[in-house]
C-alpha cells in the first residue's frame, strides 16, 4: 500500500482550530473510490503548525504528500515539503489551493522539490492523478495539473469544466473522526459549503478571475453536515460560500441551523460571507440568526465608497440612502451590524477614504468598521502586471501574522503582498489613511469616544471624519499625551510597513493575554487600560468646539460611564443635568431630538469583574461584532 498524507496547516485561536476542510474534500473524493482504497493508504492530516521534524518523523515512507496552500501557511508548507523531500527523495510533493497560480506552471521552476501543482478545484484532478500514478498512465490526461515532462520542463494540462458539487463529504465519511480523540484539548471549528462559485468579477478577489456559475451542494448533504456539527459539539460553523443569502433555499438552511441549535445547543455560532449588495433577504436571515444567537452581527460590506475605486475594481454597491434604511431596520431589530472597507484600492484617495468612513458613520452605523489593507492575491486580476501598471500599484512583501491567535512559536514567517501606493494615493497618504482608520475603529467603533463625535455631528454639523482628523492634529501637537503617544506609535509602525520593514498589523501585549490583537483593538485596550489619563486630556482637545464647560464636563462623564471595562467600580449612580440617554437613543433611531436640561441619574450595568486577558478575549475578541462592548442594561431615572 502506498501512503498518502495531507497537510493544511493552520493556527490555534485560543483553544480553537479549524478542521482541514479543503484537504479533507480532496481526500474524501479520492478515497471513496474503491480502486484507490485498494492501492493507497490514507495517512493522517497535519492541520496545525507542528514542528517540522515532528511532522516528518510521524510519516511512514510516504508515497505522496498533498498540501492545501494559503497565504497563512505557504512558507511553512514549503519548509515541510523540502524536509520531506530530503528524507524521502522519491516521495511526490503536490501543492494545491489558493496560493498556487491558476494559469502558470512557474512555481515548478521556483520550487524544484514540488512535483505536481493542482490548479483550481482539486477533487477530480487528484482522484485521476492517483489512478494515473498507479498505472503509470499519461499525466497529460489528468486535468488542471502541472508536472515536469520527460525533458524536465514544466507542463500544464487543460482544465476540465466542473459542473457538479455532489462530492463525498469528509465529515460524513468519517475522515476527521480520529482528530477528536487525538486532540481532546482542541475545540474544533468547521468550514462547510452550500454552493460553489461566484458570478462577480471583483479585481482584488481571486474568485473574480474565475467568474463562474454557482453550483449547489445537495441539500441533503448540507443538512447532514449541520447534523454532524451538532453531534460533534462544533461551536463555530463557517460557511465558505462566496455569497450566502443569494438563494431562497438559504432561508431554509438558517431555519435548520436554528432548529438544530435549539435541539442540541450546537453549533453555537454561524459565520458567512453574505451576498453582495445586502438586501431584504439577507436582513431576514440575519434577524433569524440573531434571534437564535447564532451570529455575532451582520456584514454590510462596501470595500470602498469612492465611485472611481468601485469602477476600477468592477464592483457596485448599495446606495447610501438604501444603506441607511437597511441600517435603521437592523438597529430597530437589535441585530448588530458592521461594515468592511479595503484600503489601497486603485482610484481611492486619502480624502475619499476618510470621507467614506464619515459617510458610513453618518448613515447610522453603530457597529464596527473593519478596514483591511488591500492584499494582492496571486490569482486575482489585481496581480497582473498590466493592471498594476495601469493604476500605479506598488505593493510590498511583508510578514503576515494572523489576528486573534496565539503568537507563532516557529521561526517560519509567512508573507503577504500589500498595496501601499496607487496613482491616486501616494505612500504618505496611505500611512495617514491607515492611522486614521485605526484610530476611528479603536476610539469610535469599540466605544471609547463615539458619543462625543455623535453629539458634535448632530448639534454642530461636524463631519465625523473632521472630528477624527482634528483629533489626529491634536495628537501630533501634543506628543506627550496618551493620544500623542498612540499616534506616534502607529505612524512609525505603518511608515515602516510601507517600506517593507517592521511588524505587521497585529500587536501582542502580554497585559492582554497570549493573543495577537489587530491594531484597532489595541487602541481600545490601551485606552481602556489608561482611561483616566485619556479622559483627563480630552477637555483640552475639545475646547476648539466651544462647548459650554458644564455640558462638556458632563458629556465626557457620561461617555466614560458607558465604556465597558474589565473591573467596574461598585454599582453607583452618576447624575447629569442633561437628558443624555434619551437624546442619544433618539439620534441612533434617526429621530429628531434636542438635548434638554433635565436631571438624569444613570445606574451603570455591572459586568463581571475580569482580569485584563479574560476581558480582552471575551469582550474584545469574541464579543466585538455582537455589541458586547455596548452597554445595554443601564438603568436611567429622570427627575
Amino acid at each position: 500500500m502506498k501512503n498518502i498524507y495531507f497537510v493544511q496547516a493552520g493556527n490555534l485561536y485560543g483553544s480553537n482550530a479549524y478542521l482541514p476542510y479543503a484537504a479533507g474534500c480532496v481526500a474524501a473524493n479520492a478515497f471513496c473510490n474503491p480502486k484507490i482504497r485498494a492501492h493507497y493508504h490514507l495517512g493522517h492530516f497535519t492541520f496545525l503548525r507542528t514542528p517540522i521534524e515532528e511532522v516528518v518523523n510521524s510519516y511512514d515512507n510516504p508515497f505522496l504528500v498533498a498540501f492545501s496552500c494559503y497565504l497563512w501557511n505557504f512558507e511553512y508548507h514549503k519548509t515541510l515539503a523540502q524536509a520531506i523531500k530530503t528524507r524521502w527523495p522519491q516521495c511526490y510533493i503536490l501543492f494545491g489551493g489558493h496560493n498556487v497560480l491558476n494559469e502558470s506552471s512557474q512555481q515548478l521552476n521556483d520550487y524544484p522539490y514540488i512535483d505536481f501543482l493542482l490548479h483550481r478545484a482539486g477533487e477530480i484532478p487528484f482522484e485521476q492523478l492517483l489512478l494515473t500514478l498507479h498505472t503509470s498512465g499519461n499525466l497529460n490526461e489528468v486535468p488542471s495539473l502541472s508536472f515536469r515532462n520527460a525533458q524536465g520542463q514544466p507542463q500544464r494540462t487543460q482544465d476540465a469544466p466542473c459542473t457538479r458539487c455532489d462530492f463525498p463529504s469528509p465529515y460524513l465519511n468519517g475522515f476527521f473522526d480520529d482528530l477528536f480523540a487525538q486532540y481532546p484539548h482542541i475545540l474544533f471549528s468547521m468550514t462547510f459549503e452550500t454552493n460553489r462559485g461566484c458570478p462577480y468579477a471583483c479585481t482584488y478577489c481571486d474568485w473574480g478571475t474565475a467568474r463562474q456559475k454557482v453550483h449547489m451542494m445537495p441539500m441533503e448533504r448540507v443538512k447532514a453536515e449541520i447534523d454532524w456539527a451538532a453531534q460533534h459539539n462544533i461551536e463555530y460553523l463557517f460557511c465558505a460560500d462566496g455569497n450566502f443569502g443569494m438563494f431562497e433555499r438559504d432561508s431554509a438552511i438558517v431555519d435548520y441551523l436554528a432548529e438544530k441549535k435549539q435541539q442540541t445547543g450546537y453549533p453555537t455560532k454561524f459565520g458567512a460571507c453574505f451576498a453582495k449588495n445586502s438586501n431584504e433577504m439577507v436582513f431576514a436571515l440575519n434577524r433569524k440568526l440573531c434571534a437564535h444567537k447564532l451570529n455575532n452581527g451582520a456584514t454590510l460590506s462596501f470595500q470602498s465608497l469612492s465611485p472611481s475605486a468601485l469602477e476600477n475594481i468592477h464592483r457596485k454597491n448599495l446606495g447610501l440612502e438604501a444603506y441607511a434604511d437597511l441600517l435603521a431596520q437592523y438597529n430597530q431589530s437589535g441585530v448588530p451590524v458592521y461594515s468592511e472597507l479595503i484600503l489601497g484600492l486603485p482610484g481611492e484617495t486619502l480624502q475619499s477614504f476618510t470621507h467614506g468612513i464619515g459617510q458610513l458613520l453618518a448613515a447610522g452605523l453603530r457597529g464596527m468598521i473593519q478596514v483591511y489593507p488591500c492584499e494582492v492575491l496571486l490569482n486575482a486580476a489585481m496581480a497582473t502586471p498590466d493592471y498594476q501598471q495601469e493604476h500605479g500599484i506598488k505593493a510590498v512583501r511583508v510578514n503576515k501574522v494572523q489576528r486573534y491567535c496565539k503568537p507563532a512559536t516557529d521561526d517560519i514567517p509567512e508573507y503577504s503582498s500589500v498595496v501601499v501606493q496607487t496613482s491616486t494615493m501616494p505612500i504618505e497618504d496611505w500611512v495617514q489613511a491607515m492611522v486614521f482608520s485605526t484610530l476611528v475603529e479603536g476610539l469610535h467603533c469599540f466605544g471609547l469616544l463615539p458619543l462625543i463625535a455623535v453629539y458634535l455631528h448632530h448639534q454642530n454639523n461636524l463631519p465625523y471624519e473632521r472630528f477624527y482628523l482634528d483629533l489626529m492634529d491634536f495628537a501630533r501637537e501634543n506628543p506627550n499625551t496618551f493620544l500623542g503617544e498612540q499616534l506616534a506609535f502607529f505612524q512609525a509602525r505603518y511608515a515602516a510597513f510601507a517600506q517593507g520593514a517592521g511588524e505587521n498589523f497585529v500587536l501582542h501585549d502580554p497585559r492582554f493575554g497570549e493573543i495577537t490583537f489587530p491594531l484597532d483593538a489595541a487602541v481600545f485596550l490601551r485606552g481602556a487600560y489608561e482611561i483616566d489619563r485619556l479622559f483627563a486630556e480630552l477637555p483640552t482637545f475639545l475646547q476648539r468646539y466651544a462647548l459650554p464647560n458644564d455640558l462638556l464636563t458632563q458629556l465626557l462623564s457620561y461617555q466614560k460611564a458607558l465604556v465597558c471595562l474589565p473591573k467596574p467600580q461598585a454599582q453607583q449612580s452618576v447624575s447629569f443635568d442633561y437628558n443624555f440617554p434619551a437624546y442619544f437613543s433618539a439620534v441612533f433611531a434617526r429621530q429628531s431630538s434636542e438635548l434638554e436640561k433635565r436631571h438624569t441619574t444613570l445606574i451603570p450595568e455591572q459586568n463581571p469583574t475580569l482580569a485584563w486577558p479574560d476581558f480582552a478575549r471575551e469582550y474584545v475578541w469574541y464579543g466585538r461584532l455582537k455589541g458586547a462592548l455596548t452597554r445595554k442594561g443601564d438603568k436611567v431615572i429622570y427627575d
